[in-house]
């Protein structure tokens, strides 16, 4: 018989824990920025606010920051409709622009675990409103991702993946509400509009999370992707009706491009390409070597998904999230922050150790397989592909095959996914 470690002492000691461990994940987070030299650029945050200035003076893809990147000019890359949310922060100084960006940044960490534990909570038939998840829990695994790779450097670039992982997981919440107690959703139509509305928004801000309509889909939310299809159609004719030149240019020359931002083989790119790249030793385009491999992740990433199709609505999303980063041309290791839900349904999801209701109830199918996968996340997630590659560079390597697998952590994650769901598919099939 499994223990009952959920009693008041335990629950105790957690409380006492949560709120300290929290504050000084963040006091130290601060301490970084201003310990080094370099680490409160946030290059890309100034790119961002430069940006937000050229959506009323013009110019908008005729700039590149390279005060702080001499080495790699960085222009606005992404869609127009993606200058005009940032058009705000040009009332702003940049210094109260980035701590604005440091606390929300933080904050949305913060309520997208909490949307996490509660889709997991609702997958179980337990209450999912934001308050009924644990504060205690939240609190520590904010603490604790926010010193992930992935999550780490979005805070020393200023990137904008936690506000879209947010936004993702949003919807998915919202999803997941309807599904578990229909008698505190919105009426279906509703949520298919409102979820459907949030993922056409970010893949106007940045189009790679359009992606999230196939996660509509794969829920059987028609509805909810043709009203994706339709918000994003809507930032292109806001973006139009503001910037029509910068907006016919990014569509028609811009989109799609990948030499302004860096070469595909940088070990920052955990996309395919990247992976395959390196191995190899040159970039290997669109060819053969690439297309093979998109088949082969989607194929396993589609079995996966297969098993699970009928589980929480947290594993489709990551399942689809990976596989657009995976065939992506580009997915710089502070795209992974997905890496955060897939953590947090591993440890809390139906084969995780704390899975059940409860702390320290297991899964209803859990397996000691899980522990390993968490440990594998986390550790790949610590040590991050920067310090992996600055490691390998002070013993003098810098290719071979034993440099581009451990550089290759997005996809090491993403099988490390998939083999836990095929490995205990039966399982999964008995409580999903």
């Amino acid at each position: 018989m499994t223990s009952d470690h959920s009693g008041p002492a335990s629950r105790g000691r957690l409380r006492r824990v949560a709120l300290p461990a929290f504050a000084l994940a963040v006091i130290a987070r601060i301490v970084w920025i201003f310990a080094g030299e370099h680490n409160s650029n946030f290059v890309d945050l100034r790119v961002y606010y430069e940006a937000a200035q050229r959506v009323a003076e013009g110019g908008l893809y005729d700039f590149a920051l390279i005060e702080y990147t001499p080495q790699q000019p960085l222009p606005f890359t992404y869609p127009p409709f993606a200058a005009l949310f940032f058009f705000p922060l040009r009332f702003l100084p940049f210094p109260a622009v980035a701590v604005l960006w440091f606390v929300l940044t933080v904050g949305l960490m913060f309520l997208t675990v909490r949307m996490c534990l509660a889709i997991l909570a609702a997958a179980r038939g337990e209450p999912s409103r934001l308050g009924d998840t644990s504060l205690d829990h939240t609190l520590l695994w904010t603490g604790a991702v926010l010193w992930i790779d992935p999550v780490r450097t979005n805070l020393d670039y200023g990137q904008i993946n936690v506000v879209i992982m947010t936004i993702g997981v949003w919807a998915a919440y919202l999803l997941a509400r309807t599904a578990s107690d229909p008698s505190l959703a919105l009426r279906p139509a509703r949520v298919d509009g409102a979820a459907g509305a949030l993922v056409g928004f970010v893949a106007g801000i940045k189009l790679t999370p359009a992606v999230g309509g196939l996660f509509l889909l794969a829920r059987g939310r028609v509805w909810a992707a043709a009203f994706s299809a339709a918000a994003f159609g809507a930032t292109v004719a806001v973006s139009y009706a503001f910037l029509p030149t910068e907006t016919r240019r990014y569509f028609t020359e811009l989109i799609g491009e990948t030499g302004p931002i860096g070469a595909p083989d940088k070990p920052d790119n955990q996309a395919l390409r990247g992976v395959i790249s390196r191995f190899v030793g040159h970039d290997v385009g669109n060819g053969p070597a690439w297309i093979a491999a998109v088949a082969v992740a989607a194929a396993v990433l589609f079995a996966a998904w297969w098993v699970v199709r009928r589980g929480d609505v947290l594993i489709a999303l990551v399942l689809v999230q990976f596989l657009g980063l995976l065939v992506s041309p580009i997915s710089w290791i502070h795209h992974w922050v997905w890496l955060v839900p897939l953590l947090i349904w591993v440890v809390h999801g139906p084969l995780g150790r704390w899975g059940g209701a409860g702390f320290g109830a297991p899964g209803a199918a859990y397996t000691p397989h899980s522990t390993v996968v968490a440990v594998v996340l986390a550790v790949i997630g610590y040590i991050g592909v920067h310090i992996a590659d600055k490691g390998f560079r002070a013993l003098g390597v810098q290719s071979g095959p034993v440099w581009a697998f451990c550089l290759a952590q997005g996809a090491i994650a993403a099988a490390a996914l998939a083999g836990l769901i095929l490995a205990h598919r039966r399982e999964l099939r008995a409580v999903v």
